[in-house]
């Protein structure tokens, strides 16, 4: 009986280690799936394309409400202080090289004209080192330079390309914008196929520009919604403590995200606590769309991040519960063992007993076999017998055969 239960015990703790098992490994897919989540957002990786030496970068980026009233003399005052504060952090670049990076922009909507029609166009009008960070999925041509080499450069979007000009490749064409002309530098497609990123980007047709060239025709306002910086983290915070140290901002107005640590554990642990709150919005930030498509997989991941804690409860209350009716069981690692031993042993022994004896060698004799007629005409003294020569001849008579053949003759 005790028997019994023991196996039913042991049966148990099997299949509630096979829950465990089943339980851990959806919790790997939901990281596995977070994780192409975060692959798939490419600004992330600004401060690894920047970093020659392979030094730890954190992504961080400020974006501000449209009435925050930071102007592009501010941006630049910030990138500034943050070279300063880099400096007396002992972090120093090489010889004509810069140690971290940034861009700033603002966005607005300008009509664009073209030979075949004027179309009102989502506009990022941008600064620094805008592509470093954006790296847009160019169809044709590149991005522009943000200096006074060509200020008046703009990239084009395909949708917008074939609304003013219905072609594609059309760089080094000319489009207008307010008063002013504008050389086409590049064109790109969509950067990618995921629903948040059709959701951000939206139907609008985009277009990016210059900040200079922008201000050609803005009278040289224009309020910034964004700054991102790549800064060295080889030290965890430091970065942040940079940027938030030398970035002052009304907080009300704006947003401070350190991008590159949004998927951590932490952080989507965070993220799921306040999950019930996620839709409830207190400012009038309006997010670039790279940022509007990163927060779609914060909200993802926060979801993930829910169903991954309870599967973890699962799997770690099946771990007790599968250690506890093994060890009810009696099942024991070195026992197992023992008995396999000793099976093994005694299939052996039965192996053994019921192979058959071996048959005795016959050990040949070296020379020339004998005949089976020779063998039986053979003298049992061992003699060997004189051979019969089979040439057709008749055999002399015997001493018998010639006694009687005289006899005859006589008489």
């Amino acid at each position: 009986m005790d028997r019994r239960i023991n196996h039913t015990l042991l049966k148990a703790s099997g299949i509630v280690a096979l829950v465990m098992i089943g339980a851990a490994l959806i919790c790997g897919i939901f990281e596995l799936t977070v994780l192409g989540m975060k692959n798939s957002l490419d600004y992330l990786g600004a401060g690894k394309r920047w970093s020659a030496d392979g030094t730890r970068y954190a992504v961080i980026g400020m974006y501000a409400e449209e009435n925050a009233g930071i102007s592009a003399d501010q941006a630049e005052t910030w990138a500034r202080s943050v070279d300063s504060a880099l400096l007396e952090a002992s972090v120093t670049p090489n010889e004509g090289a810069r140690s971290w990076a940034w861009t700033y922009g603002c966005d607005a909507v300008l009509p664009v004209s073209g030979t075949k029609a004027t179309v009102n166009a989502e506009t990022l009008a941008v600064s620094g080192d805008f592509f470093v960070f954006h790296q847009l999925a160019f169809k044709y041509g590149s991005g522009f330079l943000n200096d006074n080499s060509n200020p008046m450069g703009v990239v084009l979007d395909r949708d917008l390309a074939w609304r003013v000009y219905g072609a594609e490749n059309i760089v080094g064409m000319t489009v207008t914008i307010g008063s002013e002309e504008y050389t086409i530098v590049g064109i790109t497609d969509r950067e990618s196929s995921s629903g948040a990123y059709k959701k951000a980007y939206g139907d609008t047709p985009r277009m990016y520009m210059s900040y200079r060239g922008y201000q050609k025709i803005s009278g040289g306002a224009g309020n910034i919604s964004f700054f991102e910086a790549a800064l060295p983290n080889s030290v965890r915070g430091f970065a942040m403590n940079i940027f938030s140290g030398r970035i002052h901002v009304n907080e009300d107005s704006s947003s401070t995200i350190e991008a590159t640590d949004r998927f951590s554990l932490k952080k989507r642990f965070d993220n799921m606590k306040e999950l019930a709150y996620a839709w409830v919005s207190i400012n009038k930030i309006e997010f670039p769309y790279w940022e509007n498509e990163a927060r779609v997989c914060d909200y993802r991941a926060a979801v993930m991040m829910l169903f991954e804690v309870a599967f973890a409860a699962v799997a770690g209350s099946s771990l007790i519960l599968s250690f506890i009716l093994l060890r009810a069981s009696g099942w024991t690692l070195i026992g197992t063992l023992k008995q396999a031993w000793t099976k093994a042993a005694d299939e052996r022994a039965r192996r053994k007993r019921e192979k058959p004896p071996k048959a005795p060698k016959v050990r040949k004799k070296r020379g020339k076999e004998e005949k089976p007629a020779e063998r039986e005409n053979a003298p049992e003294n061992g003699e060997r017998p004189t051979p019969r020569k089979d040439d057709g001849e008749t055999p002399p008579p015997s001493e018998d055969e010639f006694i009687i053949d005289k006899s005859e003759k006589e008489v």
